[in-house]
């Protein structure tokens, strides 16, 4: 029977109110939580790097055989996370309706504690497990971005942050260049002379409603979601607007590409407006890949096998902390814990998935035994 102390870890830990940069509520409760079942937390300094309340959270457990193994899930959630109230019915946990749920990625922080309780319980011995709790992943995969990795001694491990049905192995992810225009326009009374300004906005506009979003291909996404006009009176021609927004894609090539084609895309649909514009693109984090002949990948296969789950290997549309790692050299697979919906009010997790999730971790470690990485 499943380890039903992971049930209550969860409930705890998405009651409690957090967000990126502002997870030290959650980081004191997994100091705590981890230490009981066995395992000391050290904070690093990440916090003061990223202007957050607290930094990630590193421990090991020693299990008497060569080789490690890193587990890894993050502590922050994306924005509608405050006020939590969770509700169990018909086999699935959902929040209220009024907020996320953070099974995203408090399933999969729960899974690593209740890990911990299994494998000193278990009677066998096992590799060297690297716990690391991350903050602000959310906000960019700033706390991974912040880790020093060189307190890691693992060469493979799991991201348990994925959406998905139990079984769930996520062998490929894209990288992310965040984008930005802004458009230099120029300022005049709307009622007295409008006809002397240049309007930031309409010129903005011309370029959001021609330009290629939404999905690209099968492996390219890119959106454009933060508007910004500086000020918001309605008696002026707007001199300054600007948007961000981001491409997605597993593709080196389509990413420098579509690069390519924002910049020349925003001076042409700008050309002869009397608007200056500017354009940003700065790379967030690389894509990652892993052959599904892979170590990683088959020791997740037999460690899902043991728990009755059966393995699915696919490509993921996010980027996790695993992109860090496997840019770090570590090869990091992610690891799906039964949730849907993350990033909205219909995030919901299947109750069987999250109480089986702490035993696939501990699987996930056991069927390391021998493998020496």
């Amino acid at each position: 029977m499943e380890n039903p102390k992971i049930l209550d870890d969860f409930l705890d830990l998405v009651k409690i109110d957090a967000s990126s940069r502002n997870e030290r509520a959650v980081a004191d409760a997994v100091k705590r939580k981890m230490a009981e079942a066995g395992v000391e937390l050290t904070e690093d300094g990440a916090a003061e790097k990223i202007g957050g309340t607290a930094g990630n959270l590193y421990g090991v457990l020693d299990g008497g055989l060569p080789g490690a193994v890193l587990l890894n899930a993050h502590l922050d959630r994306v924005a509608g996370g405050i006020g939590i109230k969770p509700v169990i019915e018909n086999g699935v946990i959902r929040s209220d309706g009024r907020t996320i749920l953070a099974a995203d990625d408090l399933s999969g922080v729960a899974a690593l504690i209740d890990s911990v309780r299994l494998l000193k319980s278990c009677g066998k011995k096992f590799p060297r497990v690297e716990y690391v709790f991350t903050v602000a992943e959310e906000a960019g995969l700033w706390g991974s971005k912040n880790f020093d990795t060189a307190l890691l001694t693992a060469k493979a491990g799991y991201a348990f942050d994925s959406p998905g049905r139990l079984g769930r192995i996520i062998n490929a992810a894209p990288g992310q260049v965040w984008l930005t225009v802004k458009v230099h326009g120029r300022a005049a009374h709307a009622g007295n002379c409008p006809e002397k300004g240049v309007s930031a906005v309409k010129v903005l506009a011309k370029i959001l409603a021609g330009i290629r979003e939404g999905r690209l291909d099968a492996e390219s996404t890119a959106n454009f979601a933060v508007l910004d006009c500086g000020t918001k009176v309605t008696n002026i021609v707007q001199a300054y607007a600007e948007c961000r927004g981001e491409m997605r894609s597993r593709s080196l090539e389509k990413l420098n590409s579509y690069v390519e084609y924002f910049r020349d895309w925003c001076r042409e649909a700008s050309a002869g407006t009397g608007a200056v514009v500017e354009t940003e693109a700065v790379p967030c984090y690389s894509a990652f890949a892993l052959d599904e002949s892979s170590p990683v990948i088959q020791a997740a296969r037999q460690a899902l096998a043991a728990v009755g789950a059966d393995p699915v290997v696919s490509a993921g549309g996010g980027g996790m902390d695993a992109n860090i790692w496997n840019a770090a050299g570590i090869a990091v697979a992610g690891i799906a814990t039964g949730y849907s919906g993350n990033h909205g009010t219909s995030e919901q997790i299947v109750l069987e998935d999250l109480l089986r999730s702490g035993r696939m971790a501990a699987q996930l470690v056991l069927a390391w035994a021998g493998r020496g990485m």
